[in-house]
């Protein structure tokens, strides 16, 4: 454990007045709840939203939803994406299935998008990874024809837009995550929003089934996103980050997670959301802006995934190979840079999947999961922090070009024993 200043990879930290607000909603859980479903409501401009503990349980809700409108099993997915997805589907009783993807947007490959569309699953999850926006209207355009759901994936971009319209607004039906980490938090917790009143009947039918959390859970979680405060700070991190057994940014599959609906005290903890929201979407935006200038000096090493209006939840960045990512990341954590990998695999490789995907291959989404980092833009960033990164993203592509070059030697010198032999 290295004492120094560290930077998470994420934050999303609360005020005094947030927690306040949370301890409230212990008594006023109700109102709150009511509250926040008015200004859910206005803000994106839809009729329906359910709030639940997670966003993988948001999603679970949706599919066990759509499911009763359909006989169709299977669900369409980007195979690299977060675990938490394919955890849902499995939950809710369906089918994954795996479509590759365009490796300079992280959106879906179309033609193959397309093919798995004719085959007539149940529904499609355009994912807006990292805040890059995915092609919702494209993949309307092949489904709307076929009976198949679009499920917008926004735990990684609530608050964010293209083209003037919220993501989240576009498909069938969508959902945020409110989990550490993510634009905003209230330690864990998910919202579903829909215009489609056939949809809204069925999650409702299902949302009415759930129980809500125990006192007991519901302090547990306060205390967490309390102690989370307190950490996330720089002058902190370093305490969380170097105890193994929290097992922080740790990609799960899980086997099994609780679906409730949401409590008050999280309802409370969201009491300026919107506020919350906009700071923290304008911070990114404008830390990500300040690297990416100063990252035109190591496109050697490194590509900028971005679409248009993007507002990054990390700034992605695809390394020319595995080798700089490692480089990198390992500085990072010397240093306390906050640079880390996103996801370790793609979809097809997590061992509670085998036997259940075709033996297909991804290539794009390996070579995603292969070389993807991300870098903090979070408000807690500094100019002083951007420069240091980019200094060390200097030193990354330094190296790279030395193992080039001494690549192009051995080659050289293999050609000249050939010739002399």
């Amino acid at each position: 454990m290295r004492i120094q200043r560290t930077l998470p990879p994420a934050a999303a930290p609360l005020s005094v007045h947030d927690l306040l607000h949370g301890l409230a909603g212990i008594f006023l859980g109700k109102k709150q709840l009511m509250k926040l479903k008015l200004e859910i409501q206005e803000y994106f401009g839809v009729k329906h939203v359910f709030f639940v503990s997670s966003g993988k349980a948001a999603l679970t809700i949706i599919l066990v939803a759509l499911k009763s409108l359909s006989s169709r099993q299977r669900v369409v997915i980007p195979a690299y994406t977060c675990f938490s997805v394919p955890s849902a589907i499995v939950k809710a009783g369906l089918n994954v299935s795996l479509c590759d993807l365009d490796p300079q947007s992280l959106d879906f490959n179309f033609d193959r998008l397309q093919l798995l569309i004719d085959g007539n699953p149940l529904c499609v999850i355009p994912t807006h990874l990292l805040g890059l926006h995915a092609d919702v209207d494209r993949v309307k355009g092949l489904c709307q024809d076929k009976g198949v759901f679009v499920v917008e994936d926004v735990a990684q971009a609530m608050g964010v837009k293209h083209n003037g319209q919220f993501l989240g607004t576009r498909g069938d039906v969508a959902f945020f995550s409110l989990g550490r980490g993510k634009n905003i938090t209230c330690g864990s917790g998910g919202i579903i929003i829909t215009n489609s009143d056939s949809i809204a009947q069925v999650i409702r039918g299902e949302y009415i089934k759930l129980t809500k959390e125990t006192l007991l859970r519901v302090l547990k979680n306060f205390c967490q996103v309390l102690g989370m405060n307190l950490m996330v700070t720089p002058r902190m991190y370093w305490l969380p980050a170097g105890l193994p057994f929290l097992k922080l940014g740790e990609t799960k599959f899980y086997h099994d997670f609780p679906i409730h609906q949401m409590d008050g005290v999280r309802a409370g903890l969201l009491s300026d959301w919107r506020e919350r929201l906009e700071r923290s979407n304008k911070a990114r935006s404008l830390r990500a802006e300040e690297l990416i200038r100063r990252l035109t000096s190591v496109g050697q090493v490194a590509k900028l995934l971005s679409s248009q209006d993007p507002c990054y939840l990390r700034l992605p960045l695809l390394m020319q190979n595995k080798q700089a990512k490692e480089r990198l990341c390992d500085l990072s954590k010397q240093h306390g840079l906050g640079v880390s990998p996103l996801y370790p695999t793609t979809i097809r490789e997590i061992s509670e999947l085998q036997g259940k995907l075709p033996d297909n291959e991804f290539p794009a989404a390996t070579l995603v999961a292969d070389r993807l980092v991300t870098l903090p833009i979070h408000s807690l960033v500094t100019p002083h922090d951007v420069e240091t990164i980019c200094t060390f993203m200097e030193r990354v592509q330094e190296a790279d070009r030395a193992d080039q070059f001494c690549s192009t030697a051995s080659d050289l010198g293999k050609d000249h024993l050939s010739v002399e032999t």
